[in-house]
């Protein structure tokens, strides 16, 4: 399916999914409407439905459109300086869009199309280099035969996020360096 360009090009979709994440920020998932956004961005409803069909198309591309863009797998030549770097690369992306992310964080349990847009278009991406780290760590001997990386590459953004979104404490380098030397690294070590 081909996507219907905005008038206005990038700039112009630039800011209507800036709108998006204003009016997300505002009232939640829940309560966001595409006819808010719309009068937020001077656009009109067609014009949004053109270029994403649902809602959740809609606030997913304002979200991945505001995290960092993804980049190409570390390769420090070590698991413990690859595994920092990306950490270290998610407590960057989270400070500017936790607060969007406990917005969708709740309605993803009970939206299907919501979470499987945000599966497709964020976690599954961030999972990939983590895998990717991990196989490396693999090739050069240095990850255990039997470590779980399913359960490993998980482990980390699940920590960013509940002390983030839940806990309130402080999400910061000293945070990844922590969870990289005293989880991460025994778990993917350990062997059994």
């Amino acid at each position: 399916m081909s996507v219907t360009p905005l008038r206005g090009g990038p700039a112009r979709e630039a800011e209507l999914l800036g709108a998006v994440l204003q009016v997300l920020r505002e009232s939640g998932y829940d309560r966001l409407s595409v006819d808010t956004v719309a009068a937020r961005a001077r656009a009109s409803r067609q014009t949004v439905y053109r270029r994403w069909r649902t809602k959740a198309d809609l606030v997913v591309a304002a979200f991945v459109s505001a995290a960092s863009p993804l980049p190409e797998a570390p390769d420090t030549g070590s698991l413990r300086g690859d595994l920092l770097w990306l950490m270290e690369f998610l407590v960057a992306e989270l400070e500017p869009l936790g607060d969007v992310l406990a917005g969708l964080v709740g309605e993803i349990r009970h939206n299907r199309e919501l979470a499987a847009a945000v599966d497709r278009h964020y976690v599954t991406g961030r999972r990939r280099l983590m895998l990717e780290v991990f196989q490396r760590a693999w090739d050069r001997g240095e990850l255990a035969a039997a470590a779980d990386t399913e359960l490993l590459w998980q482990l980390g953004p699940a920590a960013l996020l509940f002390r983030g979104l839940i806990s309130g404490e402080p999400v910061d380098g000293d945070l990844a360096r922590r969870l990289v030397d005293h989880v991460l690294l025994p778990l993917a070590l350990a062997r059994r």
